[in-house]
C-alpha cells in the first residue's frame, strides 16, 4: 500500500463547512423553481489533465448569464461524493456573460481564497451552470443559493444578518 502524509495535508485541506437547516427550510419557493430543474444545469471540468485552463470550457454559452457553482468531486462514488465550494453569477451584458466569467477562474491571482480552491482542489473541480437571461433573476438566484448554503469559498454573504452571524460564530 501506498505510504501517504496524511499529516502534513490536513492543514491545508481543511476547509469549515455550515450545514443549517433553518436556512434550508427558508428557501424561496420562486428561486427554488428555477433550480430544481437538473436538465437546465451543464456542467465542465474546470482543468485539462495538464493542469491548464480546460478548451472545454469554450462550450459554456457567451450569449447568455446565469449562476455556476464550483464543485469539488472526487469521484469515488460517483454523483454522491461532492462538495459544494463557491456559487458565482454573470450577468448578460456587452461585457460579461457566462462563458467569460467561468473562463476567468483557472487563471486567478487576486482573490487568494479562490486561488487556493483552484490551486488544491482544481483536478477534482467541475463548473456546473445554469444558463439564465434576466439579470435581476440571476441577482436573486445567486444571493439565495448562497444565503442559504453558505459555501466555504464565498468570503461575502449577501444577508447582513446571516453574514453577522456567521462570522461572530467562525472568529
Amino acid at each position: 500500500m501506498q505510504e501517504i502524509d496524511i499529516i502534513g495535508n490536513v492543514a491545508e485541506s481543511h476547509i469549515r463547512f455550515m450545514l443549517n437547516t433553518t436556512l434550508w427550510n427558508s428557501f424561496d419557493s420562486d428561486v427554488l423553481s428555477v433550480v430544481s430543474r437538473p436538465q437546465s444545469w451543464h456542467e465542465v471540468k474546470v482543468l485539462a489533465p495538464n493542469g491548464k485552463r480546460n478548451p472545454q470550457l469554450s462550450t459554456i454559452p457567451n450569449n447568455k448569464g446565469g449562476v455556476y457553482l464550483f464543485l469539488a468531486k472526487p469521484n469515488i462514488l460517483p454523483e454522491s461524493h461532492l462538495f459544494l465550494m463557491y456559487i458565482g453569477r454573470a450577468h448578460i451584458s456587452e461585457y460579461q456573460n457566462l462563458r467569460k466569467r467561468c473562463s476567468q477562474y483557472p487563471a486567478e491571482k487576486k482573490r487568494p481564497m479562490i486561488k487556493r480552491m483552484i490551486e488544491q482542489w482544481g483536478q477534482y473541480l467541475y463548473i456546473r451552470y445554469l444558463p439564465l437571461d434576466d439579470n435581476d433573476v440571476i441577482d436573486n438566484v445567486e444571493k439565495e443559493l448562497i444565503n442559504k448554503i453558505l459555501p466555504p469559498f464565498n468570503d461575502e454573504i449577501p444577508d447582513k444578518t446571516i453574514y453577522a452571524a456567521v462570522k461572530a460564530y467562525t472568529m
